[in-house]
């Protein structure tokens, strides 16, 4: 090889050395929530923002659709679900009513903070609802789906506002009970963008991110 050849070939390689490595995206990293952010569904519209709940600081993660609202509470991370508030139209307007009821979850339903594709892993939790309207209290089981498997970063394309938009590197997560099945892909800072149930094989409903009121 010639002294120029060899000193391209040099050059190049240290070119090649010097570029930065591409970061693998992360499974934890779909379940961040960004506060300040509110995204609609043709179900619902979603509102993320800070919030104490329990004693605890938290992300909020407020729902309104179909007539009646409802708040979830996250830790920071996103991935753990310390409780639930469901509300009527008139304390979703943020006059200072009361939720009708509350559910504080001890131990929280959790996602893992890693997976990777075909991992199955169990969400599952327990904790106490209030009753405000009877004034009661009373034991309770997470009731969400709880046989999850991970089937891999996926990115989603959606129509927001009319406008095709690119969700990279989502995470798409399947859960089983009995013969229902859903299909849920998370996107950082958003949290659930898009979600499909079944039954058996046919689909029995699909919603998903349509636009996004505040970024």
């Amino acid at each position: 090889m010639s002294s120029l050849l060899l000193r391209s070939a040099l050059a190049l390689g240290l070119a090649g050395l010097s570029l930065p490595a591409l970061a693998a995206p992360e499974f934890a990293t779909c379940f961040t929530l960004t506060p300040g952010l509110s995204w609609s569904t043709s179900d619902e519209t979603l509102t993320i923002e800070k919030a104490t709940f329990a004693g605890q600081q938290a992300i909020k993660v407020n729902s309104a659709g179909g007539g009646v609202g409802s708040a979830s509470y996250y830790d920071a991370s996103g991935r753990q679900l310390l409780g639930q508030e469901r509300l009527g139209m008139s304390a979703w307007g943020g006059d200072g009513a009361k939720p009708v009821m509350t559910d504080v979850f001890k131990p929280a339903p959790t996602f893992p903070a890693n997976a990777k594709p075909g991992d199955r892993f169990e969400v599952n939790g327990k904790g106490e609802r209030t009753n405000h309207a009877e004034d009661t209290v009373e034991p309770i089981d997470y009731d969400g789906f709880s046989d999850y498997t991970f089937v891999g970063f996926e990115d989603v394309e959606a129509e927001v506002g009319y406008q095709p938009r690119t969700f990279k590197d989502t995470c798409h997560v399947t859960a089983t009970f009995e013969d229902s099945r859903i299909e849920a892909w998370y996107a950082a800072g958003f949290g659930r963008i898009r979600f499909e149930r079944y039954m058996g094989n046919e689909l029995l409903m699909r919603d998903e991110i349509e636009s996004i009121d505040a970024e």
